[in-house]
């Protein structure tokens, strides 16, 4: 750990550099805090190796003179600061899981992206996880955000879809304004529409309040909770075990 701690520090923490090139003021404080503590501990258990002044600190019983109080203290400092440098290096083990070392800045300030990133359906997986729309039955579409609602492109025009009609994926449905923003919606998947459920333009309609009744093309399977949970707690289980 001292000698890991001792090659971020000499990193530059100058605020002018690229992220790769510096270390941010708040990480810069707890190494330093970290290289005072083992520099204390180093003086006062003497001349020993890292493993050995790993494994002293492990022990329960007090050691090198210290009190019981005193040598708990030390114990979870160094334990505490072994545990931060394990969760650092979680960093680079799930950038290279999920291919994020793949993205690379060229010589000429280009970007090479990998194909995978181009695909749509990739695209609209990651769309539902980093912004995921409002909590819906899978026979039922809701509003994306509050604001007024409105069924057509302008006064006069055609509404976007009708009871009964079928849409597609990527579809407009309806409009929805917002401070003078009038954002218009596309269709998440394909579908029926069964019944619209806001009867006027100029309706006030609240995030998530469902807006038609559909019948999807696919059959959407909802993921058993207990399911998703034990995942991420495998997931997690698998990272720990490799920096342990």
């Amino acid at each position: 750990m001292i000698g890991d701690t001792y090659n971020l520090l000499h990193m530059d923490a100058g605020a002018d550099l690229p992220a790769a090139h510096r270390i941010w003021e708040q990480d810069e404080t707890v190494l330093r805090d970290g290289m005072a503590f083992y520099a204390a501990v180093q003086e006062r258990v003497g001349d020993l190796s890292w493993p050995e002044v790993d494994e002293l600190l492990k022990a329960k019983k007090p050691a090198k003179g210290f009190d019981s109080k005193q040598w708990q203290q030390v114990r979870e400092a160094h334990l505490g600061f072994q545990l931060g440098i394990e969760l650092y290096s979680l960093l680079p083990l799930i950038g290279d899981k999920v291919g994020f070392f793949d993205l690379r800045v060229n010589d000429d300030l280009t970007l090479t992206i990998p194909e995978r990133l181009f695909d749509r359906d990739h695209q609209a997986k990651m769309k539902r996880v980093l912004v995921p729309p409002p909590v819906n039955k899978a026979d039922e579409i809701v509003s994306v955000s509050g604001g007024m609602y409105y069924a057509q492109e302008a006064p006069g025009m055609p509404c976007f879809i009708e009871e009964g009609q079928h849409f597609e994926i990527g579809d407009p449905l309806y409009i929805v304004e917002v401070m003078k923003m009038f954002n218009k919606v596309y269709a998440p998947f394909a579908g029926t529409v069964d019944e619209i459920l806001v009867e006027t333009d100029g309706t006030i309609v609240s995030k998530g309040q469902p807006l038609f009744k559909v019948t999807p093309d696919e059959k959407f399977v909802e993921e058993d909770p207990a399911e998703v949970k034990a995942r991420i707690e495998s997931n997690t289980e698998q990272y720990l075990t490799a920096v342990a």
